[in-house]
């Protein structure tokens, strides 16, 4: 099977519907991996830059940022590492005033059972 690391700039095509040819071939790509023809590798750096510049740069707020990263996340045809990490930290960046970073550092301590050290204090007040 062939496999595809798809960049950032595909899934803000996809998300944002901005460049309508560009998000058709990215719709075709999807499609491909759907169907069982691709596989579609999605790395964790992705996840958070599409958070970073939906933010930054198209100043989106975070409850829609999570809205539009959690189908994307849950989509079984892209192979996430961590997946259940993301889907947890980003409940916790849609309830919480915290960076996507912070909130995966969260969700992962908390799935992995294990204690957060940080400097940040506002950080480890956070219970969850």
């Amino acid at each position: 099977m062939r496999k595809v690391i798809a960049d950032t700039n595909v899934f803000l095509r996809f998300l944002l519907g901005d460049i309508p040819k560009q998000k058709r071939i990215a719709e075709d790509l999807f499609r491909e991996a759907k169907e069982g023809k691709i596989r579609i590798i999605v790395p964790q750096i992705i996840i958070f830059e599409i958070d970073f510049i939906l933010r930054k740069y198209y100043r989106f707020p975070v409850a829609d940022i999570s809205s539009k990263l959690k189908p994307l996340v849950n989509t079984q045809y892209f192979q996430i590492n961590n997946r259940v990490v993301f889907l947890k930290s980003l409940e916790i960046y849609k309830s919480r005033n915290l960076s996507f970073v912070d909130s995966y550092l969260l969700a992962l301590a908390e799935i992995e059972n294990c204690e957060l050290f940080s400097f940040d204090k506002k950080l480890l007040k956070i219970k969850i």
